[in-house]
């Protein structure tokens, strides 16, 4: 059995394809593919269509997971940005100088006015003040107008202070050691206690009216170095009952402890002197007796 085929010509192809369905059809793609150039209306569907959608469908691909890790990052950011400006602002209010350094984050450093750090140095018992830096090397950086900021910052065990100009340039730099940056940050500290409790304070123990009766027969100098700052324990409420001095020193400074009973119970308040002031007048106080109970390091009559 044969099949002839019918003769194949491009006219009859063509007159195969240029039908009226066939025109009707491509006249409308056309017309699609206009209207989509200039209007873009295939791209705003598809993209209303994604947003409808968009609560439904898995939050999972590439993009999602970038979008979540830009979000954490922004949000760690943020949150960080507002503990240093919370900090910052903590340590611009700061009253004393032991607060700027509790403010102090780890790896980070905290800025003051030059004026401020004056303030807060001026407030620091002498025996801290000049470990610090001497009062003459102060007063010649700030007649010199140039300083304007302090920075401070952690380095190891210790603490680094940089006196600054107003383009950020270093005009001094400070050195503390741990032991005074300790004293520094203890300042004066109440701790709820007896000065029996302390182990520093049990070698020498001495009723108050035995120490300050001591403590005002000796020279101005020695008076000064071993109780700095006496108008601070005017302020005290509670009678002091008992005076300790620490056994140990630390930077040159000896700590001193002021023993005192309110409705709360009994504490001692910490402070500082410097350690040959403090020697000279625990000399003085075992040296000399005094008509009352003997306590601690204090002599019998």
């Amino acid at each position: 059995m044969t099949f002839s085929a019918a003769p194949f010509s491009f006219k009859t192809y063509r007159q195969r394809i240029l039908t009226g369905r066939s025109a009707c059809v491509l006249l409308v793609l056309v017309l699609l593919a206009g209207t989509e150039m200039h209007f873009s209306w295939l791209e705003s569907a598809v993209g209303a269509y994604l947003i409808s959608t968009n609560d439904l469908r898995p939050e999972s691909g590439a993009i999602w997971e970038q979008g979540h890790q830009s979000e954490s990052a922004r949000n760690a950011l943020n949150l960080h940005m507002d503990r240093r400006q919370g900090v910052q602002r903590e340590v611009r209010l700061a009253s004393s100088m032991g607060q700027v350094l509790a403010g102090i984050e780890a790896g980070r450093g905290a800025m003051i006015s030059a004026a401020h750090f004056l303030e807060l140095y001026r407030k620091l018992p002498p025996v801290l003040s000049e470990e610090i830096a001497s009062p003459y090397l102060l007063l010649a950086q700030w007649s010199g107008e140039k300083w304007q900021r302090t920075f401070f910052e952690f380095q190891n065990a210790g603490l680094a202070i940089y006196l600054l100009d107003a383009h950020s340039q270093v005009l001094l730099r400070l050195d503390l050691g741990p032991d005074l940056v300790e004293h520094i940050r203890r300042g004066e500290v109440a701790i709820q206690a007896s000065l029996d409790q302390l182990s520093d304070f049990s070698a020498h123990i001495y009723s108050a009216g035995h120490f300050f009766s001591v403590l005002n027969t000796l020279p101005v100098n020695i008076r000064k170095n071993a109780v700095a700052q006496p108008e601070d324990l005017l302020r005290i409420s509670e009678k002091i009952r008992r005076v300790g001095i620490s056994s140990e020193s630390l930077a040159g400074a000896v700590d001193l402890g002021f023993e005192v009973e309110d409705a709360n119970g009994v504490r001692v308040i910490l402070t500082q002197g410097a350690t040959t002031a403090v020697l000279r007048l625990r000399e003085a106080l075992d040296r000399r007796a005094f008509s009352g109970p003997g306590i601690g390091g204090e002599p019998h009559p």
